[in-house]
């Protein structure tokens, strides 16, 4: 254990994100030891401070994976809350000087396990090999959760449709559906840079481009997905979307099972699963940000098949990231990683 009797030494980098500022206010909340806290995010955001728990912390400039050592020296653990390219520049510069990573959103899954601590899938037992961890995406979270207690009881394919909120495109993607609605109650010309063909009062069925029917983001969390539960991809057909809210992650989803599942027992397995709330009426996606829970409703039997259908949503940043990450951090802290 590198960390002080005193607690850890943690950076966060993205700081100033959507992410990571979410990270940050869940951190205090917490059993995650810190003792020392660093921030980084990107030169546009340099010297801002955060205050948190009374305190105030500068936020510092990254500069480049190439000088890691003198930016991350004496660090227990660094938080990446980035977009993909530069979380994998950093996370494995950073992770070779015995640094222990948790990538946020799994942009370095093809090199690192992915964990969710609630399912304990016994993923953190690889750390020691190469000191990075991915937290999944917010709909592989999601998803993974409400499925993980019903694929014990025989369930063996999910299919549906995933909304995602402009959270997903980061704190940009939050201030440009903002504008647009604004500017479109005005009558004016709606900013278009992260969403060139508009997100307010609108739908976007397609997110990527399209190869073989199914988007990159598509596949991409299907591969999650089959990793976190032990599924074939191919077990996953879901569909990604982007709806005009401002927070969140809801998906509508079929779950099939290999017999005629008892909903009744279906009900008492989801309610049995440690972070998941079950009833209805089900809260909209606005009702649930900052919970830390997945709530599922409108379970029902598929009247033709062997199959339930279902809704669930939760906090796509507190949930869906936020969390899952400090309960990475806090698992590794307690079995003596940090």
């Amino acid at each position: 254990m590198k960390g002080n009797g005193d607690g850890l030494t943690v950076a966060v980098v993205g700081a100033t994100g959507a992410v990571g500022r979410d990270l940050l206010e869940a951190m205090g909340q917490s059993r995650l030891p810190v003792s020392s806290l660093r921030l980084f995010a990107s030169v546009a955001t340099t010297g801002e401070t955060i205050e948190l728990e009374g305190r105030k912390h500068r936020v510092w400039s990254l500069l480049g994976s190439d000088r890691v050592p003198e930016q991350f020296e004496g660090m227990d653990l660094v938080f990446l809350a980035l977009p993909p390219k530069v979380a994998r520049d950093y996370g494995r510069a950073i992770a070779d000087y015995d640094i222990t990573v948790i990538d946020i959103g799994a942009n370095l899954a093809d090199v690192a396990p992915m964990c969710i601590p609630a399912l304990d899938t016994g993923a953190l037992d690889s750390i020691s090999e190469g000191r990075i961890v991915c937290s999944p995406s917010a709909p592989a979270v999601l998803v993974s959760a409400t499925l993980f207690p019903l694929i014990r009881m025989g369930a063996v394919a999910c299919t549906g449709t995933v909304l995602l909120s402009a959270g997903a495109a980061g704190k940009k993607g939050l201030e440009e559906l903002s504008g647009q609605v604004i500017a479109l109650f005005n009558q004016k010309d709606p900013p278009r840079e992260i969403f060139p063909a508009g997100l307010a009062f609108d739908l976007h069925t397609q997110l990527g481009e399209v190869e073989d029917g199914w988007t990159g983001p598509e596949r991409r969390v299907s591969t999650e997905l089959s990793v976190l539960t032990g599924l074939a991809p191919e077990r996953f057909t879901l569909t990604l979307a982007m709806a005009p809210m401002f927070a969140g992650v809801m998906a509508s989803l079929r779950v099939q099972f290999d017999h005629s599942p008892d909903l009744v027992a279906v009900r008492a397995a989801l309610q049995a699963q440690p972070m998941v709330v079950v009833g209805d009426p089900l809260p909209g996606a606005r009702r649930v940000a900052g919970e830390s829970e997945i709530f599922i409703g409108r379970l029902r039997n598929d009247p033709l098949d062997d199959a339930v259908h279902l809704w669930a949503v939760c906090d796509n940043l507190r949930c869906g990231a936020s969390v899952n990450a400090l309960a990475i951090a806090t698992t590794l802290w307690s079995n003596g990683y940090l």
